[in-house]
């Protein structure tokens, strides 16, 4: 699952514009007088202006033989979010790092070096090692019934997860991340709260489907689509 674009909405525009191109140093593809959009990999990340607060969780993958220097790169600009003394964190499960911040409209941030997407690159992290977004929050009522129709509809499997609060569908290049809306997200006590996206993946066809029930727009595009982050 390739996510090629994903708008969010912020109460807090001028904020989220200096903190991903001057703080994190995202290059800015894009301006309106209401949104902005910045390139990450192969995804392109729009914010745009609301005038209620939404809270997202959403994940990049990072060139998982960075994973060191990525964490120090976030460190030296942002705080980090730690679990008791923990800043660093290892998923066995997953076989990967990663480390969570906030953003400046509150989202839940996470790098993650997934290791069984092997990557050799030389040097030490910059933002230009983004491969892409790799993941979203997708809070809803019934884990099981939104898991059951990203199957059907957009044939997106289970990856990992219980099933019943929390089960990512995807794979590694992208999951949406189905959770029931009184879960937090880790490793924060925010609370999943239904909040509207748009998101586009590539697919076998053009098409465009809303989760029923929820603000959750999905587009799938046969448009070809680059892995290289550079």
């Amino acid at each position: 699952m390739i996510i090629q674009r994903l708008e969010l909405y912020t109460q807090v525009l001028t904020e989220q514009k200096n903190f991903y191109t001057r703080v994190l140093g995202m290059q800015m593809i894009g301006e309106t007088a209401d949104s902005f959009t910045v390139q990450a990999g192969y995804t392109r990340l729009t914010f745009k202006q609301a005038n209620e607060r939404n809270i997202y969780h959403f994940a990049f993958n990072i060139e998982e033989n960075k994973w060191e220097s990525a964490i120090n790169y976030v460190k030296e600009r942002t705080p980090l979010l730690s679990e008791g003394e923990d800043e660093v964190f290892h998923f066995e499960d997953w076989n990967a790092h990663a480390c969570y911040f906030y953003d400046a409209g509150g989202n839940i941030v996470e790098f993650i070096a997934r290791h069984n997407l092997v990557s050799q690159s030389a040097g030490p992290f910059s933002i230009q090692d983004l491969t892409g977004i790799s993941e979203l929050g997708m809070p809803v009522e019934a884990v099981a019934d939104i898991v059951q129709y990203c199957s059907n509809e957009l044939d997106l499997a289970p990856w990992r997860g219980n099933g019943t609060t929390f089960q990512p569908v995807g794979d590694e290049h992208g999951l949406f991340i189905v959770a029931t809306v009184d879960r937090t997200w880790y490793p924060t006590q925010e609370e999943a709260e239904i909040a509207p996206f748009s998101i586009t993946i590539a697919g076998p066809s053009d098409r465009k489907v809303v989760i029923p029930g929820y603000p959750y727009e999905i587009t799938t595009s046969s448009s070809p689509v680059s892995l290289s982050p550079h």
